[in-house]
């Protein structure tokens, strides 16, 4: 047996989304989009794993577990559930979560904009509608007026590539299913102003804080198609990474490797997609969801995660010295990464390889300065309803028991030393 000792200030946590595990929320977009006829979702949230409910004995879970730092989404439609009328109440929830939080000594991680949108910004455009920006940036300063100075990490966005990809340039996935890159580059243009104006009201109430966009990045495969990558590796991710450039860290949550398909008809026929407008703007979103989600190019006799992704640990590694070359060693927060499993030996397996390259890397370099496994609880998992199991501790859908599994116990007594065994 090894240990592999950390720096005494790397910082190891959980993480989990509002609307994933609160339940109870039914004034947002993703409300709306679970019942939409054009959906693809498995099953509604309903009362998720009644976190907003249970949040006190969550957070005791976390202290009796050893678990050191929580990251938390503030749920936008609880607190600003209609045009400038604020829910007091809500806002209190959240700003009471964050104080007992600090009273064990569990570092507090917010993020403002976890994928969902009040109904009512959905309703005039959403993220294509340009007065988001001043919508977002509003709701942000309500919230850090409330806050207490010592919460000091914060992420405006999660996973923007994403939630616009998925939203604007398909239709079935997220809401609201548009697939048109016309509207698809205006919501990203959108996002990523939003972004830089909540950052700097971030910083006018905490000049002190840490404020960052948490990026899902992928490995990218070496392959023949090469302007069809480029042009969703921008999309997806290089876009908003230059967005982040002034931020005090970059958020990376990666889970695997993008393999593209081996097709001479694609290799042919791109360059024609990406260079005709019209094509570009509404075929090309219809081909693309075949493989540029989960289930790209995956051997049949290659090992997969429960969600379909092929089981690449190293790819956060990829990914790290990816922004290291970036960024020229600007702060690296791995704000979410773990696996979704049946199997909690394979979840432990799949940690401990990530954990260990990033030790090797430390050894030569300091700018990782944490890792939060994604997630706490088995959570509601968006599209695919509750099928996925990422949690360290299983939550039972009838009575909300939680249930830690054996990887809870050995990731909390990393995060409390500092350590791993090897």
């Amino acid at each position: 047996m090894v240990n592999k000792k950390f720096p005494n200030d790397f910082i190891f946590g959980t993480a989990v989304a509002s609307y994933q595990v609160e339940g109870g929320i039914y004034n947002n977009d993703w409300t709306i989009w679970e019942n939409d006829k054009n959906s693809q979702c498995e099953e509604p949230c309903g009362e998720a794993c009644k976190h907003y409910e249970l949040v006190n004995t969550d957070i005791e879970l976390l202290n009796n577990l050893g678990i050191r730092a929580f990251r938390f989404s503030i749920e936008w439609s609880r607190v600003e559930p209609f045009k400038n009328k604020y829910n007091d109440e809500a806002i209190s929830h959240y700003v009471e979560k964050a104080k007992k939080l600090l009273s064990e000594n569990i570092t507090p991680i917010i993020t403002f904009h976890h994928f969902t949108t009040p109904q009512w910004v959905y309703e005039e455009g959403s993220w294509a509608n340009s007065n988001v920006v001043e919508y977002f940036n509003n709701y942000v300063e309500k919230i850090m007026k409330s806050l207490p100075e010592e919460v000091v990490y914060f992420n405006t966005i999660n996973e923007p590539g994403i939630f616009t990809f998925f939203g604007y340039f398909s239709t079935n996935k997220f809401p609201p299913g548009i697939a048109d890159e016309k509207i698809f580059f205006k919501a990203s243009n959108n996002v990523i102003d939003a972004h830089k104006k909540a950052r700097d009201t971030i910083k006018k109430y905490r000049p002190n804080g840490k404020v960052g966009m948490t990026h899902a990045l992928q490995e990218w495969e070496d392959d023949d198609n090469k302007r069809i990558k480029q042009y969703l590796k921008y999309n997806l991710e290089d876009k908003f990474l230059e967005a982040s450039k002034d931020d005090d860290f970059i958020g990376l949550q990666t889970y695997t490797i993008v393999r593209f398909p081996k097709s001479i008809l694609l290799s042919i026929a791109t360059p024609i997609l990406l260079d005709i407008p019209f094509i570009r703007r509404f075929i090309l979103p219809r081909i693309l969801q075949i493989f540029a989600g989960r289930n790209g190019r995956i051997d049949e006799n290659t090992r997969t995660t429960k969600m379909g992704y092929e089981y690449r640990p190293e790819a956060v590694l990829y990914n790290i010295k990816r922004l290291t070359k970036y960024f020229e060693g600007k702060d690296i927060f791995i704000t979410e990464n773990g696996i979704a499993t049946d199997n909690d030996a394979e979840r432990i397996e799949f940690v401990s390889a990530v954990l260990l390259d990033i030790h090797n890397y430390l050894e030569s370099n300091n700018n990782v300065i944490g890792y939060l496994y994604w997630s706490l609880l088995d959570n509601f998992e968006w599209d695919l309803g509750y099928q996925m199991n990422f949690g360290l501790v299983e939550v039972d859908k009838q009575t909300f028991e939680r249930k830690p599994h054996k990887s809870a116990v050995w990731f909390g007594k990393i995060s409390k030393n500092n350590e791993l065994e090897t």
